[in-house]
């Protein structure tokens, strides 16, 4: 008798949803979204603590925003994506977070903005394609008055500990040149109210490549610069190169020849030390992707600007930007750079590269190049 009552207790309890389901679901965070025809606003509402980060990305067209600190994101109704460029939306749970993914029919212009939503909260909203040319004012007055944010900007000196790099025929490494070089950039961008510089490193350390990407990453950076000596079979090789992502079979033997020569630092590393493959294999499946169209063409940008200011400072060894598979390009969210400053293999080059006043020369072209791109795309709060 008490089985069978305590059964029907069950049977009857199955018939309610849980009560801790309910309050889960109060507790989760909401979003919603509104398309038509070419344009759709995503809108989340967030606790004050919450934090994100978002990027495009192609093949397929997406739009990415991580959300941190919070457990879950729900819809607050019923999506309907069916004639409009949103295919969908989806949401996956993260080590810090939830990421939130919106799947859409061809690539478009996005704008996010973050306002303040009262009661502790605050609203997340994403602008996708051209949408309320009224609104779309409103916040160009909002994002003026609020003024630009100083950029940070993630300086990488290439090589470091263990690995040296390029060594010169009179013993010099390409890792203390990198660094040096690095080290003066660094200091002219912390005297530049415009920007906040950090470097994924500031001494003679072994960082695998994949593990810098990470670290401008946690960093929120706005821009990777990697610095290098460059090497090669010719000793008559000279000047200075940028370079930005792209596959290897688009570019000349010599740039696939570099790009080798620089990935093989990770000879160094073990899979078990990146945090790319220990902590974060989400990440692995975004660097990948090399159809990152509008980060690209920043990158080409900012690497033209480079070539620019770096011909009033040495010799270019060409005047063009180039692109090879380097990995620590390969952000998909942020303007990434590579600068060969010169070669380690070229006796002139060499000794000029050595020397504090070609260095700071150096940097000082670096520092003018990220100013003019930041003056042509200023970054808001």
């Amino acid at each position: 008798m008490e089985r069978r009552r305590f059964l029907g207790a069950l049977a009857v309890l199955s018939l309610f949803p849980s009560s801790l389901a309910l309050a889960d679901e109060r507790r989760a965070n909401r979003y919603s979204l509104s398309s038509s025809g070419g344009s759709a606003t995503l809108t989340i509402e967030l606790p004050e603590e919450a934090d994100y980060r978002s990027f495009s990305l192609d093949g397929p067209p997406r739009f990415v925003i991580d959300l941190k600190r919070i457990d879950r994101v729900l819809p607050t109704h019923t999506v309907e994506t069916s004639g409009t460029i949103v295919k969908r939306v989806r949401t996956g749970a993260r080590q810090d977070g939830v990421r939130l993914v919106v799947d859409l029919a061809r690539s478009v212009p996005t704008r996010v903005t973050m306002q303040d939503a009262g009661r502790g909260l605050k609203r997340l909203v994403v602008q996708l394609g051209e949408g309320d040319p009224i609104m779309a004012l409103m916040g160009e007055a909002k994002a003026a008055d609020d003024g630009p944010r100083p950029a940070v900007i993630a300086i990488d000196a290439g090589h470091g500990g263990r690995d040296p790099g390029c060594i010169s025929a009179s013993d010099h490494y390409e890792k203390f040149v990198a660094l040096g070089i690095a080290a003066k950039l660094c200091r002219r961008l912390e005297a530049d109210a415009r920007f906040r510089p950090i470097m994924t490193r500031d001494d003679d350390t072994f960082i695998p490549l994949h593990e810098r990407v990470l670290i401008a990453r946690d960093r929120q950076a706005d821009m990777f610069v990697s610095l290098h000596a460059d090497s090669a079979p010719r000793t008559s090789a000279s000047g200075a190169s940028v370079y930005v992502l792209g596959a290897d079979d688009a570019g000349s033997a010599e740039a696939r020849w570099l790009a080798e020569s620089e990935n093989s630092a990770d000879r160094y590393a073990s899979t078990r030390q990146s945090r790319i493959y220990s902590q974060d294999p989400e990440v692995q499946d975004i660097l990948l992707d090399l159809s990152m169209s509008s980060t690209l063409a920043s990158s080409r940008d900012l690497a033209k600007t480079m070539l620019h200011h770096l011909s009033q400072t040495t010799n270019l060894h060409n005047d063009r930007v180039n692109a090879a598979g380097f990995a620590v390009l390969k952000s998909p969210e942020i303007p990434s750079i590579l600068v060969e400053n010169g070669f380690m293999s070229n006796h002139q080059d060499c000794q000029r590269l050595l020397t504090d006043g070609h260095q700071q020369a150096l940097a000082e072209a670096l520092h003018q190049s990220i100013g003019d791109y930041f003056e042509r795309y200023p970054l808001h709060a």
